[in-house]
């Protein structure tokens, strides 16, 4: 997390607030990102994990219910959108990139994480259904609310835009800019000794072997940091000329 916590510390301002989307936002905020100096709205389709967002993690300074490829802000705009673990849920994803594009201001940051549907992890994660995805979730990592409203795991869709070779031809098409790109491994919670974590780690392995490579187990998620163009001089003095005094 912390590569992504000093991506959105590189832009902030002594003298300006941050406006941030954290889009599919769940029941907590892992970042980083210093105290103060920012404005923290999250939209999330499940009320029941807003609710505990709201009412106990309580580090929300906005909270919306809604649907990220439906939802309007109007004219208003964000210097970050923040979006974990989300896009591989979405039916019509490609909409939601669209809107994450249209919302953040020129020169800010779309960061964007999702399991790789071509690691070991991912193809297991879309090949299997989602009630061995709560099995695994409640008997493997311990979450004994699996499942339950307000806790994950959701259903997996993986739209082909959800890929590296999507978000790349994404940007392409948009003009945006990926920064950064990370293959990032994942202990799922459990301990690095665990006989449980040394299991998933076989599993993958094997996996990786018996697709003679093509699936990975070397990383299970991928983050991408996505910098959209500041406005020319030019343009910035057009769009100010333009607005009412």
């Amino acid at each position: 997390m912390e590569v992504m916590s000093r991506a959105i510390r590189s832009i902030k301002d002594p003298g300006k607030v941050l406006e941030i989307l954290e889009a599919g936002c769940g029941q907590k905020w892992d970042l980083d990102i210093g105290a103060g100096g920012y404005v923290l709205t999250g939209i999330d389709l499940d009320p029941e994990a807003l609710r505990i967002r709201r009412d106990e993690t309580k580090d929300l300074h906005e909270c919306i219910v809604g649907d990220l490829r439906t939802a309007d802000f109007g004219q208003r705009t964000f210097d970050v959108i923040f979006n974990s673990f989300v896009l591989e849920h979405v039916p019509g994803a490609q909409q939601v990139l669209e809107n994450f594009n249209r919302w953040v201001k020129p020169g800010g940051l779309i960061i964007i994480v999702i399991p790789d549907p071509y690691s070991a992890y991912g193809f297991t994660a879309r090949m299997t259904p989602h009630w061995i995805h709560v099995l695994f979730y409640r008997l493997i990592l311990g979450w004994k609310n699996a499942g339950k409203p307000g806790y994950g795991p959701y259903k997996v869709t993986y739209d082909q835009v959800v890929s590296r070779q999507g978000i790349r031809a994404f940007c392409g098409e948009k003009g945006l800019v990926l920064a950064a790109e990370y293959g990032m491994p994942s202990s799922h919670g459990l301990n690095n000794n665990s006989l449980k974590l040394k299991l998933v780690e076989a599993y993958k392995k094997t996996l990786q072997v018996l697709s003679l490579g093509r699936l990975s187990s070397d990383h299970n998620d991928i983050i991408f940091i996505i910098r959209k163009p500041a406005l020319p001089a030019r343009a910035n003095l057009q769009v100010s000329a333009a607005l009412p005094a």
